[in-house]
């Protein structure tokens, strides 16, 4: 499938839950699980096909590294 077929149909989908949940209005309660899974499954493709990488000093949003002092001495 090329992309263009798989945007189209991720929006065709999106657009048939929606007109669905407009007409058989769920409960408030599953319109939250439903929509935190689904940006939680958004997040994680979005992850997934990412270059970026929090601790690659080449983004410029490196976290620090911890400089513990050694163990023996206190």
């Amino acid at each position: 499938m090329s992309s263009g077929r798989i945007l189209g149909v991720a929006v065709l989908l999106v657009v048939g839950l929606t007109v669905a949940a407009i007409l058989i209005q769920p409960p408030a309660w599953l319109v939250l699980l439903l929509g935190s899974m689904a940006l939680a499954v958004l997040y994680t493709v979005a992850r997934m096909n990412s270059r970026f990488d929090p601790l690659d000093p080449r983004f410029g949003s490196c976290i620090p590294p911890i400089n513990w002092p050694p163990r023996d001495q206190k």
